[in-house]
């Protein structure tokens, strides 16, 4: 009986050993990746290996399992896909800002926004409106003509480079959003690799495995930074998740479900949409929903504004140049957009006209009249395209374009601190914290030395009753 007592003791000392081995490699592990954002701490837990629920015979580690808050982990998921929206949107925006070549001040009251620049629209356009009153003074003056007709190119010019610039910025974000769907069905179809393997690894083991699985949620938090989703757990397969994004009319779409079903998304210039069922998917989030916010929304607006401006200042000046409508125009008829301002054909600073064709010697009644139109305050309930004056006009556009820079800059700077308060709590559980790792590690060495002296122990015992006793 006493030699089987000393042996079951060994067996127990032993068992302590693995267990206690274990558990410094759990720590070992986990402060090797102190500096890895996608790890989730482990830590091992510890279990009886009676099998009967009789006296212990033993300790062994049931599972090592990862610290991880499941709520938190979606939430920072929401966190990031909506600072990804607002950071593309907000990049967008000040990419627009330098397209126009003007810096456009970011306030929060549209009203005080104005431009800086030598080479803005509104400068341009205060050039031209002040060539017509020099030429006014002077009508005859060769010099002041070659400079009127000049101002006026330079303006047509700032017209077009403007809106080319934002046509640019809005080609590339298109661009944009189509890498980001090559990027999120990339990233799908990753995750569902993930899946399987996760699913392989955990049935041949029968433990969980945590680094795939920690892969799996770094590459899920990479796809909320380009787009909106929701996961959840199969109920049929807890190791498994399914990923839904909402239709256009509001119904939860699969697009990924564990390592079976994963569909192919596309993007064909207005929405993303599931290839297979050609469902539009309504987004929230990510920096796809950001670039279309932005391509779609104030960079738009600008463009709209530029070409209701060059249409007013094409059919106003035209018709102050040429009021019976039979002679020769200041700019071409056909370009009133932004895009095709330009000045009639055959226009030069030697035929250009500050009075009517056949006025007297002296006559600026034609530059006079282009010279006001800076004043002139136009109403679209007159049929107008503007209302205001033209330099109201443009300050309107410019002021509602950098409201929409400004709220975006709050809002996103706004969405970082809640993130990174987010992001605080999920590390405070499932970060490592070297302070603590090193109070277990010396925790579980002294464990281990604990049971290797048990061990020595029961051994000089048994060397005493193995070859000491019955001597005599």
């Amino acid at each position: 009986m006493a030699e089987n007592g000393l042996y079951d003791v060994l067996r127990m000392g032993l068992s302590s050993l693995r267990a206690q081995s274990r558990a410094i490699e759990t720590v070992g592990r986990n402060m090797a990746n102190v500096n890895n954002p996608t790890y989730a701490r482990q830590r091992v837990i510890f279990g009886d290996v009676s099998p009967t629920g009789s006296a212990s015979v033993g300790v062994d580690v049931i599972e090592v399992q990862q610290v991880r808050d499941v709520l938190l982990d979606r939430q920072l998921v929401r966190e990031k896909s909506g600072a990804a929206a607002l950071e593309a949107e907000t990049a967008a925006y000040e990419r627009g800002e330098a397209a126009m070549g003007e810096t456009i001040s970011s306030v929060s009251d549209p009203s005080l926004a104005a431009t800086t620049g030598s080479n803005s629209l509104t400068n341009a356009m205060a050039g031209f409106f002040g060539a017509a009153r020099q030429l006014s003074v002077d009508p005859t003056n060769s010099t002041q003509k070659q400079m009127f007709v000049q101002t006026a190119k330079t303006m047509t010019e700032r017209f077009q480079f403007s809106n080319d610039r934002l046509a640019e910025v809005q080609a590339d974000l298109t661009n944009q959003v189509s890498n980001d769907v090559d990027k999120a069905n990339g990233l799908l179809t990753t995750i569902k690799e993930l899946n399987l393997m996760i699913a392989t690894q955990e049935s041949k083991t029968g433990t969980k495995a945590l680094t795939l699985r920690d892969q799996r949620q770094a590459r899920v938090e990479d796809l909320a930074q380009v787009m909106n989703f929701k996961t959840t757990t199969l109920p049929d397969a807890p190791n498994q998740i399914q990923i839904t994004a909402t239709s256009a009319s509001g119904v939860d779409t699969v697009i990924l479900s564990g390592g079976t079903t994963l569909e192919t998304l596309a993007f064909a210039g207005a929405a993303l949409r599931v290839v297979s069922s050609n469902t539009a998917l309504t987004l929230t989030g990510g920096s796809t929903k950001g670039h279309l916010t932005a391509r779609d929304g104030a960079l738009q607006t600008l463009r709209n504004s530029l070409n209701l401006l060059a249409k007013q200042m094409v059919t106003s000046v035209n018709a102050a140049y040429n009021p019976s409508g039979t002679g020769q125009n200041f700019f071409d008829p056909a370009g009133t957009n932004a895009s095709s301002i330009q000045l009639a054909s055959g226009l030069t600073g030697l035929n250009v006209r500050a009075s009517v064709a056949g006025g007297a010697a002296g006559d600026s009644s034609v530059a006079q009249a282009i010279s006001k139109l800076d004043i002139r305050s136009f109403s679209s309930t007159s049929g107008d395209a503007i209302n205001g004056t033209m330099g109201e006009s443009y300050s309107a556009a410019i002021s509602l374009f950098s409201y929409s820079l400004s709220q975006s800059r709050m809002n996103h700077e706004n969405q970082t601190g809640v993130l990174n308060i987010v992001r605080g709590q999920r590390e405070s559980t499932s970060g490592v914290s070297l302070d603590e790792e090193a109070a277990e590690l010396m925790k579980f060495q002294r464990a281990y030395q604990a049971s290797a002296r048990v061990i020595s122990v029961v051994d000089q015992m048994l060397d005493i009753v193995v070859n000491s006793l019955g001597r005599g």
